[in-house]
């Protein structure tokens, strides 16, 4: 194999697929403005403002693939998210690029959720499946890891979302992201996109149930019947994500937030997702 680029390599998901990559023997350079966050010196680090078509070039030069994950962040992050898309793939498409993998989001291939969250990333897919350049898009869907944000009150027993207990949302480990993404890597452009969360989903009465389980006893869920921008306003988060946020959860509650997790299972051998049970234990309170 040779170079792989991985755009946001510092972040929650772009840091483990740079990983599993080194990992794998993979000579990998991990982007970001600011990439002296990932420790592993196996990596080439590479800082670059990839709003700069220039600097996004220089960052993708002689790479034989790129995992791109797109910024969500400032103040404008819809506009940042398009832009640096935009000139990852305006360099992938020049530099001849063999396969770009593109991580975006479960139901971005619908178009008109009325989801901000969701519709920007429907461009991203629509250009990068224009481009020419082999791909492979992963649809995730809410991270299970996001858990780590309602831990301090799921220590005094408690958890809350804004739809009933037993309501199932799709939602994916994050380390399950980085495996598809390695497997497809491997595997070479598929050239199309895939859905990737828990088969079925998952409810708040499993997550009460797994942290139930884990810490030796019980977990009261208490469904929050506000505004879903009112539930989100203690986040510690720009105004303009809590707003994307906000937007997302009442699509979690007013609609079926599933798709067809399977067509991963099908397409790596060996595949299988991790459960809520298995994040809780081994990552939000591991035993021992």
């Amino acid at each position: 194999m040779g170079r792989t680029v991985v755009i946001g390599g510092t972040g929650n998901v772009g840091s483990r697929v740079a990983e599993a990559l080194l990992d794998a023997g993979e000579d990998v350079r991990v982007v970001s403005r600011d990439p002296s966050g990932f420790a592993d010196t196996r990596a080439e680090l590479h800082a670059a403002d990839l709003t700069d078509s220039h600097s996004a070039h220089a960052a993708v030069q002689g790479a034989d693939a790129v995992y791109l994950t797109p910024p969500l962040a400032g103040d404008d992050p819809l506009v940042l998210e398009r832009t640096v898309a935009s000139n990852v793939i305006a360099a992938a498409r020049e530099l001849g690029v063999g396969h770009l993998l593109a991580h975006t989001a479960l139901h971005a291939d619908r178009g008109d959720t009325g989801v901000d969250l969701l519709d920007n990333k429907t461009g991203i897919e629509q250009q990068i499946a224009a481009s020419g350049v082999p791909y492979t898009i992963l649809r995730p869907a809410w991270f299970i890891q996001n858990l780590f944000g309602a831990k301090p009150y799921l220590e005094q027993g408690m958890f809350s979302m804004p739809w009933p207990e037993h309501n199932p949302w799709a939602a994916t480990s994050v380390a399950d992201i980085a495996r598809a993404a390695i497997g497809f890597h491997q595997r070479g452009p598929a050239n199309r996109g895939f859905d990737l969360h828990v088969p079925g989903g998952i409810t708040a009465a499993e997550i009460c149930d797994a942290v139930g389980q884990a810490l030796g006893r019980g977990i009261q869920y208490q469904q929050f019947d506000g505004p879903t921008r009112q539930f989100v306003d203690a986040y510690p988060l720009p105004d303009a994500m809590k707003d994307l946020y906000a937007g997302l959860f009442a699509y979690f509650r007013d609609s079926d937030y599933r798709g067809d997790p399977q067509a991963v299972a099908a397409a790596l051998d060996g595949f299988s997702y991790s459960t809520v049970a298995d994040v809780v234990t081994t990552e939000l309170f591991p035993k021992g």
